[in-house]
């Protein structure tokens, strides 16, 4: 597929890595030297210096020819002169992101047939989404849904006691329809066999239907719930995005931190009742101390200053607060949260690229989830099985070592499938694969072929 990437940022860069691997012929343009010269030094991909906007710089990134151009500058409004641009010269699927929704309120259908995009994506509606999830899993650093909903993947850490530190994957009693999938120590992710024996310290992805996974916490030493304390550093646009949907929520108690006096006000007259707003800054201690934010459950960093929030989870961790939670937006600065012991950091441009990767692949695929900055993927697909085979068992598929069936759909039923499962034409299919095998993974399913 040719694919041009207008946009050398976060989103940019990281979703250029992953198409380029896939053997996608990738342009890239960016009026930022530096930016384009990381991405030339970085990944093979083709580099154009210019600006989006100008018709000569698309067509020297191949937009007339493109099968598919992908906005992502960090202007909304070049970016929607670009998708005009970009279909006027011939571009056939155009994916627009924006920072800002809002414009489209009552107009989305005019603003689509306008500008001519396919698709418009946002990096904060992404986040409050992600960041939500979160919450509402309460112990899971990280959620994603399959089938529907009806199929999760959760991330856990192995802390310090882990019932499941030093254990074999056979050795575990996992309860009926649980799977772990990956596990990532220190920058290694492997798609793990049953010799593979995990250690305090690691992540694990686990996948099952929710309740088996409900289950697979209390099991391994999750406190019982009760009601919950938040606080949310931040009253911008992610901020004020988190808040409208956590209050849908039962069980919450809702904190809001904001140093800016007048943003802090306007917050308080938008939610009068069941939030309370407290005007100072989230990394001065006496407000902390004063306000018990130590006792909160959850604590959520939404500024955009990922060292500003980076301190702050830091500081409420000292003070007791459970479980931390930071924007972060440099993909680059994730790892480094995970090593200072912050339990989840959000990249919105991540998470905005790995949505784009789903409608990239969205022939046989249904869904898709990069784990671990891209060194593995979760995908869902409808099974194809080839030639006139009807069904096959698990054991007689020939997926390639590091790839691992997760949970299989038949119908209205779903499991976590062995061996001697029978796979029939239709079913859809959850698989962990390194990126490497995920062309390998559809050739088994057979999901090239047009349906």
């Amino acid at each position: 597929m040719d694919i041009t990437v207008i946009g050398a940022g976060e989103v940019g860069f990281h979703l250029a890595d992953i198409l380029s691997r896939e053997d996608h012929r990738v342009s890239v343009i960016d009026t930022d030297p530096v930016k384009s010269r990381r991405i030339m030094e970085s990944l093979d991909v083709q580099v154009v210096l210019g600006d989006g906007t100008d018709a000569d710089v698309l067509n020297r990134g191949g937009v007339s020819r493109a099968d598919l151009v992908v906005v992502v500058t960090d202007d909304d409004k070049a970016n929607m002169l670009t998708a005009v641009l970009a279909k006027s010269l011939g571009a056939k699927r155009i994916i627009l992101r924006l920072h800002d929704l809002d414009r489209l309120d009552q107009y989305h259908f005019f603003y689509k047939q306008a500008l001519g995009f396919d698709v418009v994506l946002s990096t904060e509606e992404f986040a409050a989404d992600e960041i939500v999830s979160t919450v509402r899993e309460h112990h899971a650093l990280e959620v994603e849904s399959f089938a529907g909903g009806r199929i999760q993947t959760r991330r856990y850490r192995l802390d310090s006691g882990s019932k499941l530190a030093g254990l074999s994957l056979a050795e575990l009693d996992l309860p009926t329809g649980v799977l772990i999938g990956a596990v990532s120590r220190g920058e290694q992710l492997s798609i793990p066999k049953g010799d593979y024996i995990l250690a305090e310290g690691e992540q694990i992805w686990v996948i099952g239907k929710s309740h088996a996974l409900d289950a697979f916490e209390l099991a391994n030493g999750a406190p019982p719930l009760r009601r919950r304390s938040v606080v949310i550093m931040g009253a911008g646009g992610i901020g004020r995005a988190v808040v409208r949907r956590l209050q849908q929520i039962q069980g919450l108690a809702i904190r809001v931190i904001e140093c800016d006096t007048v943003r802090a006000k306007a917050f308080a007259a938008e939610f009068p009742s069941d939030v309370i707003v407290l005007e100072g800054d989230a990394s001065d201690l006496d407000l902390l101390h004063e306000e018990r934010i130590g006792e909160a459950n959850i604590f959520i960093a939404t500024s955009g200053d990922d060292e500003q929030n980076m301190v702050a989870c830091l500081l409420v961790h000292s003070l007791g607060t459970e479980r931390t939670i930071a924007l972060v937006n440099k993909a680059s600065y994730r790892q480094i949260y995970d090593l200072l012991g912050i339990d989840q950091a959000i990249s919105p441009r991540i998470l905005c690229a790995n949505k784009i990767l789903r409608f990239v692949r969205s022939g046989s695929i249904s869904a898709i989830s990069v784990l671990g900055e891209g060194k593995a993927e979760v995908i869902e697909l409808e099974v194809r099985l080839p030639g006139k085979k009807t069904s096959a068992k698990v054991k007689s598929l020939d997926l390639p070592s590091g790839a691992v069936l997760g949970a299989l759909v038949h119908g209205d039923d779903t499991c976590v499938p062995h061996g001697d499962t029978v796979v029939e034409e239709g079913d859809h299919v959850i698989v962990f694969a390194l990126p490497e095998l995920v062309d390998r993974v559809l050739e088994v399913f057979d999901a090239s072929r047009e349906g």
